[in-house]
Order: C-alpha cells, then sequence, then structure tokens
C-alpha cells in the first residue's frame, strides 16, 4: 500500500493535535462543573436520608402530610456510621477532582482518566451501598449509574469509545458485585440481571456520540473555514511576490514592450524575463526576453518559476549579451538536472531584439510559435527550434538560433498555451491558426496594443473560467529608427 503525502498527513496530524487542545481545555472547564453538580447533589441527598432518618416525619410534615409519609418514617432511626463514611469520602473525592482539575500540570490523558475515574467511583459507590445494605440507603444503585453516566455525557467532551468503555469497567465491577455480595437471588436472575446492566449505559453512550460528532464536525468546518482564509491571505502575499518578479513594461519609447499575464489561479506557471543591455539615454539598446511555461498549474508552477527566475538572474548577471541559443541550453541544464527528476519540464522561447542591426535571434524549445507583423503587414512564424526544457540531457540537446529580420514598425507577438488552448462553447479550441488569424487581419484598434487585443479575443473565444495561465507579450519598434 502506498503511503499517503506528507503534505497530508501534516494536515491532518495539525487538525487532531487542534482538535484534542480544545478537547482538553473543554474537558478541564466541563468538568469542573460536572463534579461540583454530582457533588453537591449527592451531599444533598446524603444530607436528606440521613436527617429524614434522624427526625422522622418531624421535620417534614410542613411539606408532605404525615398521613402520606411511609409507616417508616414515623420514628427516629439510627444513621450507621457507613452512611457518614461514604458521605464524606463522596465529598473528599469530587472536592479532590475539582482541585486536580484546576491543576494545568495533568496532561491530557490524565485529565480523561481522571473524569472517568470520578464517574466510576460515582456508578460503583451507588451500586456498593445498595448491594451492601448501607443503612440509610443513601445511592440509588444501577439507576444512580444510569444517571450519573448519562450526566456525564451531557457535561462532559467524551468520545463514544470513552463513554462505552466506562459503561465496560462499570459493568465488569457489578458483575464481580453480584457474585461476590451473597444473596438469595438464583443464578438465573443474577445472570438476566447483568445482561441487562449494559443497557442503561446506551443513553449516556447515544449522547456521548451524538455530542462529540456534531463537536467534531463544527470543529472540522471552522478549522478549514479559518486555514482556507489563512491559504486565500498566503496565495495574496504569494502572487505580489510572484509577480514583483515579472519585469516592468514599457509601453513607449523606441522600443515599446508590453504584456499581459493571467493566471488559471492566483498564481501560475507562466513566467516572463526580460533584461536591457546598453547605455538607458540610447535608442539602440538591446533587449533580450525569455518567455516560460511550467508544467502544472497554481504554487507548485509558481515555485518552480522561482527557481528559474534565479537562474535566469544568473545567467544574464555572468554575460548581459548572451545569445538566445545559449539561454535555452543552460535552462535545459538546469530543469533536466534539478526539475526533471519530478517530473516537471518547461516550454522556453528566448528572445534578443538588436535595433542596431534590425534582427531579432531566437531559440524556442517546445513553445507555441511567435508571430512577426511587419510594417506592411506580412507574417512571419518564429516555431520551436528544438525540445521540451529538461527532456533529455546536454549532450542530446541541441539549441538552434534563428535569425529574422525585426525593424522600424514591426511588433513580435508572443503568448503561452493559455492562448490557444481556449475552448469555446462547442469545446473547439482557439489554435494557433485562431492567433495566426488575428495577428495577420485584425488591428490594436480599440484595445490598443496586441497584448489587449490577444487576450480580449481569448476571452471572447473561450466559454467558463480559464483552463490555463495566459501571458501574452508584445515586443515592438516604432516608425522612426
Amino acid at each position: 500500500m502506498g503511503q499517503a503525502p506528507h503534505h497530508s498527513k501534516t494536515f491532518t496530524s495539525d487538525f487532531r493535535a487542534e482538535f484534542d487542545a480544545n478537547t482538553d481545555q473543554l474537558l478541564r472547564r466541563q468538568f469542573v462543573w460536572f463534579a461540583a453538580i454530582t457533588g453537591i447533589g449527592g451531599l444533598l441527598l446524603c444530607i436528606f436520608d440521613i436527617t429524614y432518618r434522624l427526625a422522622g416525619t418531624q421535620l417534614f410534615t410542613w411539606i408532605i402530610p404525615a398521613d402520606k409519609l411511609p409507616s417508616a418514617s414515623q420514628t427516629r432511626q439510627p444513621v450507621h456510621i457507613s452512611a457518614i463514611f461514604f458521605t464524606l469520602l463522596f465529598v473528599a473525592v469530587h472536592a479532590g477532582a475539582m482541585i486536580a482539575a484546576s491543576k494545568r500540570h495533568l496532561t491530557q490523558r490524565s485529565i480523561q482518566w481522571l473524569t472517568t475515574g470520578v464517574v466510576l467511583f460515582d456508578a460503583i459507590a451507588q451500586i456498593v451501598i445498595r448491594k451492601f445494605d448501607v443503612q440509610p440507603p443513601i445511592g440509588l444503585g444501577v439507576w444512580g449509574m444510569m444517571w450519573t453516566h448519562t450526566l456525564a455525557a451531557i457535561f462532559l467532551p467524551w468520545s463514544t469509545w470513552q463513554a462505552i468503555r466506562t459503561v465496560l469497567i462499570t459493568w465488569a465491577a457489578y458483575a464481580a458485585l453480584c457474585f461476590i455480595r451473597n444473596d438469595p437471588a438464583e443464578l438465573f436472575e443474577k445472570i438476566l440481571v447483568i445482561m441487562f446492566f449494559p443497557f442503561l449505559g446506551a443513553p449516556g453512550s447515544f449522547i456521548a456520540w451524538l455530542i462529540h460528532s456534531r463537536r467534531y464536525e463544527q470543529h472540522k468546518l471552522t478549522f478549514f473555514q479559518r486555514r482556507y482564509a489563512d491559504v486565500r491571505r498566503e496565495l495574496v502575499d504569494a502572487r505580489r511576490i510572484h509577480e514583483s518578479l515579472f519585469p516592468p513594461p514599457r509601453p513607449t519609447g523606441h522600443l515599446r514592450f508590453t504584456y499581459e499575464y493571467e493566471p488559471m489561479r492566483q498564481i501560475g506557471g507562466d513566467y516572463l524575463y526580460a533584461n536591457w543591455f546598453g547605455p538607458a539615454h540610447e535608442k539602440d539598446r538591446t533587449l533580450s526576453v525569455v518567455l516560460m511555461d511550467v508544467t502544472g498549474h497554481g504554487i507548485p508552477a509558481a515555485l518552480t518559476v522561482n527557481r528559474l527566475h534565479g537562474e535566469l538572474e544568473r545567467v544574464f548577471a555572468e554575460d548581459p549579451e548572451i545569445l538566445p541559443g545559449e539561454v535555452l541550453r543552460l535552462l535545459n541544464r538546469y530543469v533536466h538536472l534539478t526539475l526533471a527528476t519530478h517530473s516537471v519540464f518547461v516550454t522556453a522561447l528566448c528572445l534578443k531584439v538588436d535595433t542596431r542591426h534590425n534582427t531579432v535571434q531566437y531559440a524556442s524549445g517546445g513553445h507555441p510559435p511567435a508571430f512577426i507583423r511587419t510594417v506592411d503587414g506580412k507574417i512571419h512564424e518564429l516555431s520551436s527550434t528544438t525540445y521540451v526544457l529538461g527532456a533529455c540531457g546536454g549532450e542530446e540537446f541541441d539549441s538552434e538560433q534563428k535569425t529574422l529580420r525585426f525593424g522600424p514598425g514591426d511588433a513580435l507577438i508572443a503568448y503561452t498555451d493559455g492562448a490557444i488552448e481556449a475552448r469555446n462553447r462547442m469545446g473547439k479550441m482557439m489554435g494557433i491558426k485562431g492567433v495566426q488569424q488575428l495577428v495577420a487581419f485584425g488591428n490594436t484598434q480599440p484595445h490598443g496594443s496586441w497584448c489587449r487585443t490577444l487576450r480580449h479575443a481569448v476571452e471572447s473565444h473561450r466559454y467558463g473560467p480559464p483552463a490555463d495561465d495566459t501571458l501574452v507579450v508584445e515586443i515592438a519598434r516604432g516608425l522612426q529608427a
């Protein structure tokens, strides 16, 4: 059998730890109330029985008419020392349990056994009192056990097993007492009583199951709502950090560089890197652009983008004038050695625009074709020149590089596969042909740029939410050289 993913185990363990901590706090607080109520109630019952036996009818005729009182109550009767002993023991156990429960040094397991022990003491004590004829009869016997167990299930955050476990232990004690006590009951009668005993714990066990199930579901709902809010907040922060890696657009000047990005989720696996080389005041600067699309979506793809961003920073820091073919080769080596083992691959389009020589050099590793629309309306396709990055090692990878003319007034439009894979209501994709026709016969009005024109066309064609990240890039030259 396969093992569960580590993140699933961590998430489950976090929920369990939080639920257990909540149970521990609730158990300590509720147990004090339970011990106080049962302790005071039991003490009052003991005092009532003892006083009733000592005072007879004289104390109660103002409440109950004398002719309604049982004949046994007409005269005072002695109180055995056993009744006083059990009363004092009952009070001592409950008071001690309340003090112990308020101590923070007790572990969760200890507090659970403490609560179980008090319930067992109450239940077994009442049975013992009845079985051994303690006078006066200050216990309710097995019915007192049912009352104590049910009250505990109402007050204490017991699980179903904890409630059943208490019944089983009390059942064993009761069975032992039945056979230890030499009473005239027949063996068959004893067995019937013992067999009936577990049913007395059924109400409490059912209540414990019902309350525990509801509390568990409510806590799970609260836990997931809070976690969802945390994830949403973290995703907003992650998106801000992720998008800060993208280069600033330059919509004006002799060489314009703009883009439009729409991740499928909060963050995605499409990425754009740009490096300008040359004096800032000169118009004949060179622009190197790398457009990438990582397999997958969401956070895993975005984490991969962060790693690739660091590698590109290193590559261009070492050689700002590096050629696209060499950039593609270095990226393939990095992906093959570090990411392909995790089934992560990358498509990439590397460009270098040289306005001094009116050229664009490019190398494409499995990326959808880009298009150059010249000033006179002609279309040139920048098709893929080699494999997807990471699919093969450095020895087999041929980072072929090509050069095309890119003069004044020309525009280069590149994109990721989110644009061509957009489907309409009938399930038909926009496709490369759709993008090519748009570039060939469309215009940038009224949207102002090819980025917005293409993205608007994709949104108009697409039916439903986006199924992939979409990144559209435009590099355009002004008419004046």
